[in-house]
């Protein structure tokens, strides 16, 4: 037996839940994690299409029950809060929770107001805590649970036309401390910051995506996979909470 059955047959059983899992880093995530041997809960709202056809690869790899769908709007505090206990009612435990989803645009000043900052404090941190503090008394039962929030390293500088964004996911990052402190020892909960990860598709041509490149030292893009393996890594630790693993190629050390 190599590494990576035994290490398949430590995970066997344990279920992920993964918020915003459909696509790209969530997806990836879940990739990743039932490789090792985790029962995925895939949570999408409106990405079902993709939702379905990431089901349909898991199970076609790992078996009938590896993954199964839960959809869900996170803004709706009803569905936000029975998420947990539909994805324990159909897997009989939950040993990790990922709270990925996540919601990204500019807000210039001039469109500044009350609906947009707490469109992105609902889904960045309002949902998180809930999710977590819900989750939290099925968690207890894992060795250790484990709890992983989906940052930004714009969490600690800023970035100008995006505002409600930054400061919600600097919300996000005291949320993983005081969470830490709060569900311990029962509970790990840490939190991985992406950098540029995928390359821009939206609108940037050439040009702005060599500017992005010479900010960062390793001179590549990120990918979903580099997310991937950090959250292995801090599943399947059990003496370390409470931290932030920054990954974007060392672009924060020349903003």
């Amino acid at each position: 037996m190599d590494e990576t059955d035994a290490k398949s047959l430590e995970n066997n059983g344990r279920v992920a839940l993964i918020t915003g899992a459909a696509r790209r880093v969530g997806r990836a995530v879940c990739l990743a994690l039932a490789d090792e041997g985790f029962l995925i809960a895939i949570h999408h709202r409106e990405s079902k299409k993709e939702a379905e056809e990431l089901s349909a690869h898991i199970t076609a790899k790992h078996g009938s029950g590896s993954a199964k769908l839960f959809q869900a709007d996170l803004a709706n505090e009803k569905e936000l809060l029975n998420l947990p206990h539909r994805v324990h009612r159909e897997f009989g435990r939950l040993d990790l929770l990922i709270n990925n989803a996540s919601v990204f645009h500019k807000t210039p000043l001039v469109e500044l107001n009350k609906a947009a900052i707490e469109e992105f404090h609902l889904i960045h941190v309002v949902a998180p805590a809930l999710l977590s503090v819900t989750s939290a008394q099925y968690l207890k039962a894992g060795k250790p649970g484990h709890i992983i929030n989906m940052g930004d390293v714009y969490a600690r500088f800023a970035k100008k036309d995006y505002l409600a964004y930054t400061v919600s996911k600097a919300g996000l990052e005291a949320l993983t401390r005081q969470l830490a402190v709060e569900l311990a020892p029962k509970i790990l909960v840490n939190a991985i910051s992406p950098g540029a990860i995928l390359e821009p598709v939206d609108g940037a041509g050439p040009e702005t995506r060599d500017k992005i490149l010479a900010r960062i030292p390793l001179g590549m893009f990120g990918e979903p996979g580099d997310i991937a393996k950090a959250v292995l890594f801090l599943a399947g630790s059990d003496y370390i909470t409470g931290q932030t693993i920054v990954i974007d190629g060392g672009r924060s050390l020349t903003i």
